[in-house]
């Protein structure tokens, strides 16, 4: 069978893109009858070797802007957007959030320091005002045991305006010793003077007693601010008599005699009244002698002394 070899150049041309396209060029047919073809006359042409001519692709420049666009607007990139800029809100919460809790925290600590500051100083105050309040209570007990020590407390001669604080421990012209208050009464005119009773009795309107003495120390303090006048017969009341019945000594607040600075001068068995006695020279601590209660002299009262 006879074959047949035609070529020809086939060109195909695209619709939607006119004046572009792709030449396809030595085309080479050949041309086979099968017999069942030469019986029904038809002729089948089979077309190989196809090579084609490229030709610069040159889009439409609207076909190019589309391209990208339509890449970004899927589903997946409209979705992935989404979740990033829901990520982004979230973090801005949640920083948010934590920056408000922060500076309410750091608000909180610092009214708390202010709280316990505020606390801690007016701890200190109470602390103080107790300590203040117990000093007041303890002055306070004490200055009430020292109002009982006296029978009659002497408020207006002790106390100027009534007034606790201004308080002194002695009356004008009373010289203090020790604990105690004395009155030297150092009277010039015989008339003055009084008996042993006078004494006692004077000493009592002035809320105090007759000397009494307790040790050698106040011994010395009381020989030491009297003086010797008229004789040495003369001297000061003191607040020791004998108990006619017990024929001992006491003094006048019932306590028995225990230390004594006699004298051996002037001694007479039935006086029954105690005088310190002064000589002008020299001084001595044994200077108590015995005496008619109904003489006359000068005396010396005492009383406790207050302090506050």
């Amino acid at each position: 069978m006879a074959e047949e070899l035609n070529y020809v150049t086939v060109k195909f041309n695209s619709h939607n893109l006119p004046n572009d396209g792709v030449i396809y060029e030595d085309v080479r047919s050949q041309q086979e009858t099968w017999p069942s073809q030469e019986q029904s006359g038809d002729v089948e042409e089979i077309y190989d070797d196809v090579r084609s001519k490229e030709l610069p692709c040159n889009l439409p420049s609207t076909f190019q802007e589309n391209v990208p666009k339509l890449s970004l607007h899927t589903p997946v990139t409209l979705a992935a957007a989404a979740l990033g800029i829901l990520c982004v809100i979230l973090m801005s919460v949640i920083i948010a959030i934590t920056l408000h809790l922060n500076s309410v925290m750091a608000e909180q600590r610092r009214q708390n320091v202010n709280l316990t500051a505020h606390m801690q100083a007016k701890l200190e105050l109470l602390q103080e005002r107790a300590l203040e309040l117990s000093t007041e209570r303890n002055q306070l007990n004490w200055t009430v045991g020292q109002v009982l020590r006296f029978d009659i407390f002497p408020v207006k001669d002790l106390c100027p305006q009534k007034v606790l604080s201004l308080c002194k421990p002695c009356a004008d012209n009373w010289l203090q010793f020790s604990s105690k208050c004395y009155l030297f009464v150092h009277a010039r005119f015989s008339s003055e003077w009084k008996t042993w009773q006078d004494s006692v009795d004077e000493c009592k309107r002035k809320n105090a007693q007759l000397l009494l003495i307790e040790s050698q120390k106040e011994q010395e303090f009381v020989t030491n601010h009297t003086w010797y006048y008229i004789d040495d017969k003369h001297g000061y009341w003191m607040g020791l008599s004998k108990n006619e019945d017990s024929d001992r000594w006491n003094w006048s607040d019932g306590r028995n005699l225990t230390l004594a600075f006699w004298s051996n001068k002037y001694y007479y068995k039935k006086n029954s009244c105690a005088l310190m006695s002064k000589e002008e020279a020299p001084k001595s601590l044994d200077n108590w002698t015995k005496a008619s209660c109904y003489m006359k002299n000068r005396f010396i009262c005492q009383t406790h002394a207050f302090a506050n």
